[in-house]
């Protein structure tokens, strides 16, 4: 066989599992709205309840479009695992499902809304720690420090544009 022939089987390969790798079935962690849209105001198309089976279909940042049932709409990605991962092993290890802590992810850079691994009752009542803001202003620097610190590095100002949100 031909190297280029190789080459060709090889790449289709390649692509023939990462379209297969896409769509992926997983299953509601947080009960959370299927929205229209990538965006948290979104319109809403339907409630998911947790332990719900969703297909993902595609991934946008920190958000997945996925079909459930009869409609395809995204969830935050942080509100689902993957459905291997969610369904306990008969009999074995329980530790065994942890690799699905990581499966639906990738090791991509995310951007995603909101605060990771709260739920919006547990937001709602948050108490303050005064202490622990405390804490965090003692690792407080004035620009002076930050100047020093960054010229002691050799680091070189930057002019960076500001963003307008428009694509380029």
């Amino acid at each position: 066989m031909k190297i280029s022939t190789v080459r060709r089987l090889a790449a289709a390969t390649v692509l023939a599992l990462g379209g297969w790798a896409q769509a992926q079935s997983l299953q509601v962690s947080t009960a959370t709205e299927l929205r229209a849209s990538p965006v948290l105001n979104a319109k809403s198309l339907a409630a998911l309840p947790v332990g719900a089976q969703v297909e993902q279909l595609q991934r946008q940042g920190g958000w997945l479009r996925v079909r459930f049932m009869d409609s395809e709409g995204w969830v935050r990605s942080t509100h689902v695992r993957s459905a291997a991962a969610a369904a306990p092993a008969a009999g074995g290890n329980p530790l065994t499902g942890i690799s699905g802590v990581f499966s639906a992810s990738s090791n991509t850079p995310t951007a995603t809304t909101g605060t990771r691994g709260l739920t919006q009752e547990q937001l709602a009542n948050a108490q303050p720690a005064p202490a622990e803001v405390s804490r965090m202003e003692g690792f407080a620097i004035n620009a002076a420090q930050a100047q020093q610190f960054a010229q002691s590095g050799k680091l070189k100002a930057q002019p960076i544009p500001a963003y307008t949100g428009a694509e380029q």
